[in-house]
């Protein structure tokens, strides 16, 4: 049976549903890179169009590509929706194409094309089902949520990136504005509201680091208190 996995909040763009109806094993984890894994050492990033010119006006679009590409040896952008629309919206097309066309040049990415999420569910089974079947390790599809890590530069900017909401660039500022993660820990909401651009964000990363760990049936009354925290995420 054909499996792939996919990110737990793809859930909402609904894909998932349609690889389920077409046959599809789907598999749901949280994925620290790409949206989904189609084969071994095989990952998509899917972007709506609007998604698309949003991430690289606000950087965050190379800063996910390296770490993809660096991650795993095969790796695909999948654009999905109008590109007519993304030309309306905007007059700087050309710098999203440039952008687009850079990342192909220097990261060896590929990228594919969606009209739709029918189209989407469609192209990610192509994939799948011709990278599995000639793959002889098939059954045995590896996660790689670790990109290369070769100084202690890159460990630290690994540790912010496991909170929400944080990359590799903002990682960078985060540690340019406190020097050590000793010190992230020690930051106040307000201290951290400085580096992380947002409120919710800084309260997140506080109650991360600063409430206590609960064993499994601890204060269970608590858990809709948890829910309303994630929920700007």
């Amino acid at each position: 049976m054909l499996r792939i996995y996919v990110d737990e909040r793809e859930i909402q763009s609904g894909i998932p549903s349609l690889l389920k109806e077409k046959g599809v094993m789907v598999i749901l984890q949280q994925l620290t890179v790409g949206d989904y894994v189609v084969a071994d050492g095989v990952a998509v990033e899917r972007k709506a169009a609007m998604d698309l010119i949003n991430s690289i006006f606000d950087k965050r679009f190379f800063d996910q590509i390296k770490r993809l590409t660096q991650t795993y040896p095969t790796s695909f952008l999948l654009v999905e929706g109008s590109l007519e629309r993304v030309k309306q919206v905007t007059e700087k097309w050309k710098a999203i194409n440039g952008a687009v066309v850079s990342s192909i040049i220097d990261f060896k990415l590929n990228v594919i094309y969606s009209a739709s999420k029918e189209e989407t569910a469609e192209i990610l089974i192509k994939i799948a089902k011709k990278l599995q079947e000639e793959q002889l390790n098939s059954r045995s599809i590896t996660i790689h949520d670790k990109r290369k890590l070769s100084s202690l530069e890159d460990f630290q900017e690994y540790v912010l990136e496991s909170f929400p909401n944080v990359g590799n660039s903002m990682a960078k500022k985060i540690m340019e504005r406190f020097n050590s993660i000793e010190e992230v820990c020690n930051a106040s909401i307000s201290e951290l509201e400085k580096a992380l651009g947002s409120r919710k964000r800084a309260e997140m990363m506080y109650s991360i680091i600063h409430k206590k760990f609960k064993k499994n049936g601890d204060n269970l009354g608590e858990d809709n208190q948890s829910k309303s925290l994630f929920d700007f995420m």
